[in-house]
């Protein structure tokens, strides 16, 4: 009874500090497709996507601050996993929702502007990816790479957060555990 006491207290922290995780999530995400048209964004969303795990550990030691208990490995290793799979439903959603009724392509647009530079050009001939992009696309270059990601519908994007958080959720979560146990 104890543990599956302890496991729902888990569950409940993780539950409403993965919005707040998720919350930030959905901002960098702004930031990002502000990024097309204002460069120096880019670089934000970049701290931002590096803040995350900090976040999470931040978070998860707000847990463990607030819990009087023993906080063990096992315990940070849950929390911040939970946290992770509970942001990452948020900002699949708000992907889901923007790209199916709002978005229209605009994005993948804004993205093919971006890349369509002659700086970008000499990049992709010197390093001979100009070639591949062009075969893939079937020689329509990078507007065909912008109808290639237009084309895929919005639930495919949304589930990478998912896929994420499956992937690289647990090897946060080992780290956060080890950083935050507490005896």
């Amino acid at each position: 009874m104890q543990n599956n006491e302890t496991i729902g207290s888990i569950n409940t922290s993780a539950m409403q500090k993965g919005a707040c995780l998720g919350l930030f999530g959905i901002a960098s995400l702004v930031v990002f497709k502000w990024s097309f048209t204002l460069p120096l964004l880019s670089s934000l969303f970049t701290l931002m996507v590096l803040a995350s795990p900090v976040l999470a550990a931040l978070l998860t030691m707000r847990y463990r601050n607030e819990s009087t208990e023993k906080f063990d490995f096992m315990k940070g290793f849950l929390h911040t996993l939970f946290m992770g799979f509970y942001a990452s439903i948020w900002v699949a959603v708000v992907v889901f929702v923007y790209l199916q009724y709002f978005d229209h392509g605009t994005i993948f647009a804004a993205y093919g502007l971006s890349i369509d530079t002659p700086e970008i050009h000499q990049y992709l001939m010197q390093s001979g990816i100009d070639a591949q992009l062009y075969e893939l696309s079937g020689a329509h270059g990078v507007q065909g790479l912008v109808s290639a990601l237009q084309s895929m519908g919005a639930a495919t994007y949304a589930s990478m957060p998912l896929y994420s958080a499956m992937f690289f959720g647990p090897i946060i979560s080992v780290i956060v555990g080890v950083i935050c146990r507490r005896k």
